[in-house]
């Protein structure tokens, strides 16, 4: 997978990624994990117009995403997703700064990598406080 089609794939991951936890976030009514989701949900939204700046400077064109819903049967079952989609993302964005194909990559890259293990400890501590 070339360096371009890895960054669309973010695109499109953190399109789903800001969709999903906007759902998660209702199927809640305890403030902290609403709190703890939201915060990663405005952060997918800034790593989707990151990267989409980026597919811009890189080819001349905003990347055209796919509209992909997460489904999940349960909070608990959505926390988990999350929480391991989280810890996926950092891997991938980590991996992806090995290949940057310019200096304008870094940053938004470097930014998402690290949210997103913020993330991981966010639906990590919903995850363990729920019976």
């Amino acid at each position: 997978m070339t360096f371009l089609e890895k960054l669309e794939t973010a695109i499109n991951n953190e399109w789903k990624a800001y969709h999903f936890y906007k759902e998660l976030k209702t199927k809640t009514n305890n403030p902290l994990y609403i709190e703890f989701i939201d915060e990663p949900m405005q952060d997918e939204k800034k790593h989707f117009e990151m990267f989409q700046y980026l597919h811009k400077l890189l080819t001349g064109d905003y990347f055209e995403n796919k509209e992909e819903e997460v489904q999940f049967t349960s909070f608990k079952e959505g926390v988990l997703m999350a929480l391991k989609d989280e810890l996926e993302a950092a891997a991938f964005y980590r991996d992806m700064l090995f290949e940057i194909p310019n200096q304008q990559a870094y940053q938004p890259l470097f930014v998402a990598m690290t949210d997103e293990m913020e993330h991981a400890t966010r639906f990590s501590t919903i995850y363990n406080s729920l019976k």
